[in-house]
């Protein structure tokens, strides 16, 4: 005998309960690893359509009560089987890969150097031949600095912009000249 009579009593219970009676109001859809039941729950002997339900494991408090997302798409009527214990077991396993991928993939991200900090710049901190009194390579445009020959501030930019969008915008389009009135309410009547 390869399973213990504990396990194949088990294994009986089970399969009496998940037996679709003609008097029986519920009867067995499966079961999690978490020791959860899972059943199909009819509210009168006649009704036509069934519903589904669960039981959950005595010895598990409510406040730690974890379904699963297969089991949750059987309840909801969204998956039409019950999950297998396989199935589960194979869905725990593929979290747990997931899991270790992500924790490799931050360590990665980790071990790259980030955009967003302040480059490490070396002996570049003297700017030679740019046009600047002293080395402020990353710092151009602050007060009391000279900027190099051709250069503009952001300011100056951002103007240079503005002009040139109002040089190409199309001139007489209706509504180009239109500026608000002011508003003075009435009398109100009463």
């Amino acid at each position: 005998m390869s399973t213990p009579p504990s396990n194949y009593l088990a294994t009986l219970w089970l399969k009496w309960k998940s037996l679709k009676l003609p008097w029986r109001r519920r009867w067995l859809a499966g079961q999690d690893l978490a020791g959860n039941t899972y059943w199909y729950f009819k509210p009168t002997l006649s009704a036509p359509n069934t519903r589904r339900i669960l039981q959950n494991n005595p010895k598990i408090p409510y406040s730690d009560l974890d379904i699963s997302p297969s089991w949750h798409q059987w309840l909801r009527h969204t998956r039409p089987t019950p999950p297998s214990l396989q199935e589960q077991r194979a869905d725990v396993q593929r979290q747990v890969e997931l899991k270790r991928r992500a924790q490799l993939a931050d360590e990665r991200w980790k071990a790259q150097g980030s955009f967003i900090e302040k480059p490490r710049r070396g002996n570049l901190e003297v700017g030679i031949g740019d046009g600047e009194k002293e080395g402020t390579v990353g710092r151009r445009g602050e007060m009391g600095k000279v900027r190099g020959a051709g250069e503009e501030g952001e300011g100056e930019k951002r103007e240079r912009e503005r002009e040139e969008w109002r040089k190409e915008r199309v001139k007489g389009a209706p509504g180009q000249g239109w500026q608000p009135e002011a508003w003075t309410p009435g009398r109100v009547r009463r």
